[in-house]
């Protein structure tokens, strides 16, 4: 009988665990639980790439999009990012909600624009 108890009670905070840290910090566990417990729906903003900046340790990204200006701030995968977007290439990020600073949004789609190609 204690077998099965310590067994349940094992798993039950196991989950209870799982499922405070993915409230406290979703970007830990979304790529495992995102299907069963979904934090937030992401949208999608595309805009032009204005201006970018390259920095020792990050990559800054100013973006016009339809709902206003954004500046994109990435410290995750920098070379590669660098190198597939340009100034006045189109990109599509996923965010949580429109805010004007964003700090390694997941970026879905980059465009050339049509005097580029």
């Amino acid at each position: 009988m204690k077998a099965w108890l310590s067994l349940i009670g094992g798993f039950v905070l196991g989950f209870l665990a799982a499922v405070v840290t993915n409230l406290a910090a979703p970007d830990l566990l979304t790529s495992y639980t995102g299907q069963f417990l979904p934090v937030d729906q992401l949208e999608s903003a595309t805009g032009t790439v204005v201006k970018k900046q390259r920095e020792s340790a990050r990559l800054l990204l100013t973006l016009s999009t339809s709902k206003g200006v954004l500046l994109a701030t990435f410290t995750k995968n920098i070379d590669e990012i660098d190198l597939l977007i340009a100034e006045g290439y189109t990109a599509t990020i996923k965010l949580r909600g429109y805010s004007p600073f964003v700090e390694n949004p997941l970026l879905e789609r980059v465009e050339v624009s049509g005097k580029d190609q």
